[in-house]
């Protein structure tokens, strides 16, 4: 009986130390919502110019952006880009809807983050701090790095 024990206990060590490991390497769990492929253009300090970045919602219920705010602008409006009679007009969106599970894709000529007043310049490998709000409360802060288009 004597022998059985220290291999029992190097037996039971060995299934707990398997279960940790097993239970440690799980993967996180995926954010309510998400911002991916975020981007800024460059402009000069007192310009305009324009963040663009996809919001994953990944959610069981839909999600609608009603604001963004910035530190490094006078102001951030969400606008609409849209072709009428051949020319290029340009919306502000008060909300905007995600469903559950969809991709709200911002990018050039379409949807839009517009950065007006600029409090500095924005040079390439720069970066844009945004704070996304959400109708129900949820405020989510995000970090572009300035490009080139």
């Amino acid at each position: 009986m004597r022998r059985l024990l220290p291999v029992i206990s190097l037996a039971a060590v060995t299934a707990i130390g398997f279960g940790l490991a097993c239970t440690t390497s799980a993967a996180p769990p995926l954010e309510r919502i998400a911002v991916r492929n975020g981007w800024a253009r460059m402009a000069d300090s007192g310009a305009t110019s324009g963040a663009y970045l996809e919001i994953v919602n990944n959610d069981t219920s839909g999600m609608t952006l009603v604001g963004v705010t910035t530190e490094v602008a006078g102001a951030a409006e969400v606008h609409e880009t849209m072709q009428h009679d051949g020319m290029a007009h340009m919306m502000a969106r008060a909300e905007l809807p995600i469903a559950a599970g969809e991709v709200l894709s911002m990018q050039p000529g379409g949807l839009h983050v517009m950065l007006v007043d600029l409090r500095r310049a924005l040079a390439v490998g720069d970066s844009v701090p945004l704070r996304l709000r959400f109708r129900d409360g949820t405020e989510l802060p995000v970090v572009v790095p300035v490009k080139t288009p």
